[in-house]
């Protein structure tokens, strides 16, 4: 089947998604794998309008080459022509527009520093491989759809934040479900820099890190925010992250580069080969922390990796230890803990050089109360808890990610020590701090307003409690059952186990005496 470009042109930009995937189909691609390709293509028609390439999708137009240049490149058909392309794609960025492209490669998937070499990588888009499997025409028709269809030429530079969540959920349909997807909606990375502003507003140049950055999201989402706050000196803005996923970490380069954020982010896993532990380059320390680690993902896989890291002199993990001075780790199902581990061991680096910094991280109900007060993660917390760093903790209301209705918290970090934790919970019954989501999508129902983020920042700073809605705990815990401590509970008094009992009795004697009174006593 060949799709008819003709046809195409009136559309929107999102038909070009199923175009494409009309002929992956027609050849028998996998559906899980679709929106591996989809990307691919995406990926250099994001650098090609935004004039970071030297050449374009338009074959007809020699892909937009001189004759000279063209000739250099010239294959029997468009596919041999377009494969000298890709298989030079390092040697066709345009040097004057490509600001952050290259980094040194102890940041990237392998030993080559310009960016532009991944776009044809095993570890990241398998470009000649997605050529290779089209026919000609079917080639010349998904150039076409991209030139025709996928314009990024206009597209808003706000929106780049978006786009990858936009393509992925729409291949959802075809793929199945998105496990381990949960995208951070902005009002919840508005409230985490909300609260973060007051450490870092006086900073003129401000070092944001993300230890799971993803595409960079919530490193433009909240770039964005310090920048155009009012409160804030901040000049420049330099973004920090790291991701393990080959694709979504030259997603993020990619969009970075186009948005012109300054930036190095690391591709690896950052348990097991963190490329931040010591700060950056082992000199300069981070002003704001920001981070929605996966939910509930096991690390037995790289428990060996991990164990090690923590016994060696130059752990990065905030380190816990027993009575017999063995380290403690969190169970091998739930990797949040070692996130975690891993801020609080920078939040105290922090603190050692005398610099404020804050932090925010998202994490599922499971971090904060799992386990008995004898377990391995009881142990940690409360041990976390007495370096006093944790300033607050807020219990979010349900469906505030669209791939899971899970009841979540944010963790608030603050450099400078407080007297106590605060806690708060949104969804109660006396005064309701959120919203629903103007915009609801999948199983994301919820969402802040400005008005609530600014009550939440009011009662997450604020050290008298709130009947209902929050209150102030001592360090000394090791865990914490939000809706145990500040849940809503009827107004009755307590009764005593002796009123309890004499109660009972004068009931079972009242039953006794109406049992007989109606002549069915025998019965019973």
């Amino acid at each position: 089947m060949t799709v008819k470009v003709s046809l195409l042109k009136k559309k929107e930009l999102k038909d070009y998604y199923w175009a494409y995937a009309d002929i992956l189909r027609d050849i028998g691609i996998n559906e899980s794998t679709y929106d591996q390709r989809i990307m691919a293509f995406m990926a250099l028609k994001l650098l090609i309008d935004n004039d970071k390439l030297e050449f374009n999708f338009d074959y007809n137009n020699d892909f937009g080459f001189s004759r000279q240049r063209y000739a250099y490149y010239k294959g029997k058909d468009t596919k041999e022509t377009f494969l000298k392309i890709i298989q030079n794609i390092e040697k066709l960025g345009k040097e004057e527009n490509l600001h952050y492209f290259k980094q040194d490669s102890k940041y990237n998937p392998d030993t080559s520093k310009n960016i532009l070499t991944y776009l044809n990588h095993y570890k990241t888009f398998e470009l000649e491989r997605y050529i290779q499997e089209l026919s000609n025409e079917y080639l010349e028709t998904v150039l076409d759809i991209y030139t025709y269809q996928a314009d990024f030429s206009n597209y808003p530079k706000d929106k780049y934040k978006d786009l990858y969540e936009k393509t992925v959920s729409r291949m959802k349909n075809l793929s199945g479900d998105l496990t381990g997807q949960h995208f951070t909606q902005k009002s919840i990375i508005h409230l985490m820099c909300e609260m973060g502003i007051q450490g870092i507003k006086e900073n003129e140049t401000l070092a944001i890190y993300d230890p799971t950055s993803g595409t960079g999201a919530m490193l433009m989402e909240s770039a964005d925010y310090f920048m155009k706050h009012q409160s804030t000196k901040v000049k420049k803005i330099k973004l920090y992250g790291q991701e393990m996923h080959g694709q979504t970490w030259l997603l993020s380069k990619i969009f970075l580069e186009i948005t012109n954020q300054k930036n190095i982010i690391a591709y690896g896993n950052t348990l097991t080969n963190p490329a931040f532990a010591n700060g950056i380059e082992g000199k300069d320390t981070f002003d704001f922390i920001i981070a929605n680690p996966p939910f509930g993902v096991d690390w037995k896989h790289n428990y060996d990796e991990v164990l090690a890291n923590m016994q060696s002199d130059t752990s990065n993990f905030y380190l816990v230890k027993d009575s017999k001075g063995k380290v403690v780790t969190p169970k091998k199902s739930d990797g949040q803990f070692l996130f975690m581990m891993q801020i609080i061991n920078l939040m105290k680096k922090e603190n050692k050089k005398g610099k404020r910094a804050t932090a925010g991280i998202i994490s599922s109900s499971t971090l904060i109360s799992t386990g008995n007060s004898t377990s391995r993660e009881a142990k940690i917390r409360q041990a976390i808890f007495g370096e006093k760093l944790v300033s607050a903790v807020l219990e979010q209301p349900n469906a505030m990610f669209t791939n899971t209705d899970i009841t979540s918290h944010i963790w608030f970090l603050d450099t400078i020590p407080t007297e106590k934790i605060k806690i708060v919970k949104s969804d109660n019954k006396e005064d309701p701090l959120f919203i629903a989501h103007p915009q609801a999508k999948d199983k994301m129902k919820n969402s802040y307003s400005k008005e609530n983020i600014k009550k939440l920042k009011r009662y997450l700073n604020n050290k008298t409690d709130k009947k209902y809605i929050s209150t102030s705990l001592n360090y000394d815990r090791c865990e914490i059952n939000i809706a145990n401590e500040i849940g809503f509970r009827d107004d009755t008094e307590d009764l005593s186990l002796d009123t309890l009992t004499q109660e009972l009795d004068t009931m079972m004697q009242d039953m006794c005496e109406m049992y007989q009174k109606n002549g069915i006593w025998g019965i019973i």
